[in-house]
């Protein structure tokens, strides 16, 4: 994903309204070890970095996007340090102990990354649902699910548990033509544009006079841990 500051402000938004990074970290919290260093792979603005934060010793927040990075940057809080760059090349000095890879791309490239960088747990958070939510009509979101997940991991025989939950995270609007750039900013379709009126059908009273407009969006999400020494070494090259 490429971040703009639209995007950015889009996240903050909801991030501030809703709780779906905590909500996140809590499945993940009791699956830590104590005291614990972890990397979040791929953390975009940092706001689930930030909300595990509670529940371990340091926190290393890693993405190659600049803007992500320095938004991040602006909003530190003690044991939270934000890492721009390539997380192939931006190794730790020592082994994390655990790694979190939430909506980061392919499987594979996450357990490739896991097996050079990590020496305990990983967990890969992934949506439970086939196609893009916010486009006008359907597109398939391909190998980026967790049933695709699931899939690679039986190929390569890796062992695994998952705990299926949902989590809100819908879209506060402070007018409906911010509502308007939302769609059209996430809209994936190739050919196909939501209306103003399709656009308004989706939208429900807001919680404020700030925020008069409110799009619900209950995301069905997978968390997969695995255990890094169930990698084998081939996945590394």
């Amino acid at each position: 994903m490429f971040w703009t500051e639209e995007s950015i402000a889009f996240l903050r938004d909801a991030a501030a309204m809703n709780r779906y990074y905590e909500t996140i970290a809590e499945r993940i919290a009791p699956q830590l070890p104590e005291n614990a260093h972890i990397c979040d792979a791929g953390c975009g603005i940092g706001e689930l970095s930030l909300a595990l934060k509670p529940y371990c010793r340091h926190v290393t927040a890693v993405d190659a996007d600049e803007l992500a990075i320095k938004t991040l940057k602006a909003h530190l809080i003690e044991g939270v340090t934000a890492r721009c760059g390539d997380m192939e090349t931006l190794a730790p000095e020592k082994p994390y102990d655990a790694m979190v890879f939430c909506l980061f791309g392919r499987t594979e490239d996450a357990l490739r990354i896991a097996k050079k960088q990590c020496r305990g747990r990983i967990f890969l958070v992934k949506g439970d649902y086939s196609h893009h939510c916010f486009s006008a009509e359907q597109v398939s979101l391909g190998e980026y699910t967790a049933g695709s997940t699931e899939a690679v991991l039986h190929e390569k025989g890796i062992p695994y548990t998952v705990e299926r939950f949902a989590a809100e995270f819908g879209q506060p609007f402070r007018s409906l033509e911010a509502a308007e750039h939302f769609f059209a900013l996430y809209n994936r379709s190739r050919s196909e544009t939501l209306s103003k009126d399709e656009i308004k059908a989706r939208l429900t009273a807001g919680p404020s006079a700030e925020f008069p407009y409110y799009l619900p969006h209950k995301k069905a999400l997978c968390l997969f841990t695995i255990e890094t020494a169930a990698i084998s070494k081939e996945e590394a090259v």
